[in-house]
Order: structure tokens, then sequence, then C-alpha cells
């Protein structure tokens, strides 16, 4: 069953009756959070999680696809601080990951740690940041992941799954743009697959610049998706489980 229509940038997907921690999940391009819920469910009973999910889809399926980093931060950013405080990790794979970083830093005192995958650091770690501004910059990403230059535009044969795939890798490329030179005051844990042909994993040292709390870094084996595999899974939920329980005892502040 398809979970209830909202407008709603963030939704519940496991409740914790007595919650004391929150986990936040910022899903890849062309998915929502529902790809998550299962690869989450081993987390402890008391932490909350909740997923954002962008229009054109599970939630929000009858909304045109394509949005902006700001939109998506300061969309999830208010929802966040209408809830109630909790220490809260946030956790994106690749597009979610530079938009958990526009999130935090939209209103960094919702975050307390923050848990990356599978993700450029920035523009300036990108192969060729120069042209990420421009219409050829937007070309080449669509044409790693076998899309037409003109997908977001064109009436041609393009399933909706790729034609929502095509709004969100231009949003990948705004998000490249507006997150570089960011520097958050929280903890952050980078991951990257040994064998990802998207993201080289020579370039997860470089996250360490997004952070002035603390870093750390860690390959596991395994493509561009590999925390949707078993071992992939057990470190990603190893990292994760780390930073909730790193996270101040005392709640965010939501300032």
């Amino acid at each position: 069953m398809p979970p209830p229509a909202s407008s709603s940038w963030t939704a519940l997907l496991r409740p914790a009756p007595h919650a004391r921690r929150r986990l936040v999940v910022f899903p890849h391009a062309g998915a929502g959070p529902d790809s998550y819920a299962s690869l989450l469910t081993r987390l402890p009973d008391d932490v909350e999680v909740l997923g954002v999910t962008l229009p054109g889809r599970e939630r929000r399926p009858d909304e045109a696809p394509g949005t902006s980093p700001d939109a998506v931060a300061h969309g999830v950013a208010g929802e966040l601080a209408e809830r109630a405080p909790l220490p809260t990790v946030y956790f994106g794979h690749s597009l979610g990951a530079l938009l958990a970083v526009a999130t935090a830093r939209a209103r960094p005192g919702l975050c307390d740690g923050l848990v990356v995958s599978a993700a450029f650091p920035g523009s300036r770690a990108h192969p060729f940041p120069d042209l990420l501004e421009s219409t050829e910059g937007l070309a080449a990403i669509l044409a790693r992941h076998r899309l037409p230059a003109d997908a977001l535009t064109a009436p041609g044969p393009l399933s909706g799954r790729e034609r929502l795939l095509a709004h969100d890798l231009e949003l990948t490329r705004r998000a490249l743009v507006s997150v570089a030179g960011t520097c958050l005051p929280v903890p952050l844990t980078a991951l990257a697959g040994t064998d990802d042909p998207i993201v080289p994993a020579a370039t997860l040292p470089l996250w360490g610049g997004f952070t002035s709390g603390g870093f750390r870094c860690r390959l596991v084996e395994g493509g561009h998706y590999f925390p949707f595999l078993p071992a992939g899974r057990r470190a990603l939920l190893a990292e994760i489980a780390d930073a909730l329980t790193a996270a101040p005892a005392y709640q965010a502040t939501g300032t």
C-alpha cells in the first residue's frame, strides 16, 4: 500500500514511543525515504526515524518533480523545528548527503551530527567543477546516468522514473555548488564504497573540510549503493549508531 499523500517534506518512517534520539534520512537521487525503512530497522528502539520526501514520489506523487537546495533545506528544517527537540543526526546518501549538509547549514541548532555516504564533497571534488554551473555540466551529469541532455525539457520517450531522476540530478548539480565552502560545527562521518564508479573513494577525506566538530571516514566494500548490501548495511548502521550515541545528551536548541 502506498504511503498517504502529503505535501510535507518529512514523514515518520519508524516511531519510537519513548524516543531519546532522532535520525533524519535524506535519500539518493530518484528515490524516496521508504527505500531506507527496512535498511534502518536494526537501530536501537529509542531512535525515532524520519525520512525526507522530495516532490514527485511516495507521499508527494501529484507534485511536479524539481526543487532547489534552499527549498529543501528550509522546508525540512522548518518542519523539524516544530517537532519535540531531540538529539538529532542527519544521514544522507549521494544526493541526500548534499541535502543533509545544506539543511544542517540552514538551521545548525537542529543537527548534532552527520553521516554521509557515496557523495562528492562539494563541487571542488567533482571531475568537472568548472562546468557545474553550465548546461554542459548538467548534460555531463545526465550522460553519466544514461539520460539525454534535454531530459528535463524534451517531450521524448522518457519514463516517469527517468524524468524524476533527471530532476534529481539537476538538484544534485545545484547542491554540489551550493554546499561548497560549508563548514559545520558538528561531527561528520563520511563513508564511500571501494568500487564506486560514480564517486571515487579518493575523494572521501575531502569531507573533513566540511566540519570543525570532528571527522572520521571509512571505506566500505562495494559500489555506489553499498548500504543496501549486507556488509555495507552493517557498516552504515554501526556508524549511525555511533553518531547517535555521541550526540549530546542535552536537547538540540532549534536556533
